[in-house]
């Protein structure tokens, strides 16, 4: 064997033996999906009892029961859904971004 022959195959040794330590690539686990809508979820929760808690304590100063907690309830329920759009469309926008690389 030449010493160019013996070259070339330490080079397609070092090729395989790279491709086989190359990590698997990168898809969305379950688990991925999962914590997504776990986070979604809390996000509207959050929303809604910051929303309540705020009305509650507003109600509770001014001796107002319901006027501010359910004002305040409704509030909190736009403000979670809204988190909970910006955080899909944030998602929307990164696996479009991936699918164009």
């Amino acid at each position: 064997m030449t010493d160019r022959n013996k070259l070339d195959e330490l080079d397609r040794r070092i090729a395989a033996a790279q491709a086989a330590r190359e990590p698997a690539p990168e898809g969305e686990s379950k688990y991925q999906k999962a914590n997504l809508a776990w986070q979604m979820v809390i996000e509207l929760v959050a929303g809604l009892l910051i929303g309540l808690g705020m009305g509650w304590s507003l109600d509770w100063l001014f001796g107002t029961m319901p006027i501010f907690l359910a004002t305040f309830c409704i509030l909190g329920f736009i403000a979670g859904v809204r988190t909970m759009m910006r955080t899909a469309k944030r998602v929307q926008d990164k696996a479009t971004q991936a699918r164009q690389d």
